[in-house]
């Protein structure tokens, strides 16, 4: 079995006003997480170090990281990771940004589990609706181009941003992967939105998908993580 969390983590800075990416880190390998699909990691502070917030959100080195920057500065970067307990293949970054409004892409990771290679799709979608629809079709067309050329399994995950309850955003990408849904993770105190959502292909067996909700997790982030565990054929 293999166990995944998809969480954006507000750039390290928990509901309490504390930046902590070590508590974060710990709590990740507290759950035993094998993949984590990392939005919003940010290193762009000027009074700490890249490597040191890299190290701490690895909680030592339990897990390597593979970044997917979309924005850079002089300190840092910020987007999205992939924290991995497993050898990394490939990393592979698509921009999907829009014009005027703050960059967004899609992270792909091909990982080496146990079982086989694993492919994790990672990313974190516009505020937005014209943006998003925007995203979600190049989303669609790219899980298409995979599918095509590769014949790992997928793991689809991360904030899609999709704020209406009864959206039919997600149609397109339906169809060529399964959703798995979990409710509302944001806002994480009260969660009344389903922003992070799940997808797989047809040959992962999702033996349990869940949000976790706890003392922890409201105060760690504004959104909850969501756990994935599956079974590679």
């Amino acid at each position: 079995m293999c166990r995944i969390i998809t969480y954006n983590i507000h750039s390290g800075v928990g509901q309490d006003k504390k930046h902590d990416y070590r508590r974060i880190g710990n709590y990740l390998a507290a759950q035993n997480a094998d993949i984590v699909l990392l939005q919003e990691m940010d290193t762009r502070s000027d009074i700490r170090d890249t490597q040191t917030d890299i190290n701490n959100i690895c909680a030592g080195k339990v897990f390597e990281l593979v970044a997917s920057p979309a924005v850079f500065t002089k300190w840092g970067w910020y987007g999205n990771a992939v924290l991995s307990r497993y050898p990394i293949i490939s990393n592979r970054t698509l921009d999907v940004s829009y014009q005027g409004v703050e960059p967004r892409n899609i992270q792909t990771v091909e990982v080496a589990t146990p079982r086989g290679p694993l492919t994790v799709i990672n990313t974190h979608k516009g505020l937005k609706k014209r943006e998003r629809r925007s995203q979600f079709a190049q989303l669609h067309d790219y899980i298409g181009e995979i599918q095509q050329h590769a014949s790992a399994p997928i793991l689809l995950g991360g904030d899609f941003n999709e704020w209406q309850f009864f959206t039919h955003a997600f149609r397109s990408i339906d169809k060529v992967l399964a959703q798995h849904k979990v409710g509302a993770t944001f806002p994480s105190r009260f969660p009344l939105f389903s922003l992070d959502r799940v997808w797989t292909s047809s040959d992962i067996q999702v033996k349990r998908v869940k949000k976790l909700k706890n003392s922890q997790t409201k105060t760690l982030s504004d959104h909850l993580p969501v756990l994935v565990d599956i079974a590679l054929p």
